[in-house]
């Protein structure tokens, strides 16, 4: 495979990460206020800001920056996985080393209308998540396909 790989997950997926970021912030704001209660000075101070600043860019930021950097390509010879939010990390599975492919869809991903696909080899697995279920189950279907035709 030559070149970066293109294809993109679903736009969806911010939106999924905006509000898994937005939890979790929103629980260590709390946490960061209810311990803050006793602290003085300048600890206190930072235990109530670095979580709400947290919230902001995890919400705002944070999810735009993956989506941009998450790009995926199937051909007949490899998957090509790039994803990373601050570190770029890039895969490359052989279709010779496809022992399965699945799908999923977690709770989350259902109220969003999205799956992930799961590639697994004798050396782990890797993931092409937060696809529209449509895509996710063409691309399982594809790596399949060209898995047993090796």
């Amino acid at each position: 495979m030559s070149g970066e790989p293109t294809r993109r997950l679903s736009s969806n997926a911010r939106s999924e990460w905006r509000l898994e970021q937005a939890l979790f912030w929103v629980v260590a704001l709390v946490g960061g206020f209810l311990l803050a209660g006793p602290l003085d000075g300048v600890l206190a101070l930072l235990v109530r800001v670095v979580p709400a600043v947290g919230l902001v860019v995890g919400v705002l930021v944070v999810p735009e920056l993956r989506w941009r950097r998450w790009r995926w390509d199937v051909s007949a010879e490899a998957i090509d996985i790039r994803h990373g939010t601050l570190t770029i990390r890039r895969t490359l599975i052989p279709m010779t080393r496809v022992q399965h492919v699945d799908t999923t869809s977690d709770v989350i991903d259902q109220q969003f209308g999205l799956a992930t696909v799961q590639i697994h080899t004798a050396a782990g697995s890797h993931k092409i998540p937060l696809l529209s279920r449509s895509d996710a189950a063409a691309l399982r279907d594809r790596i399949a396909e060209l898995a047993d035709a090796r």
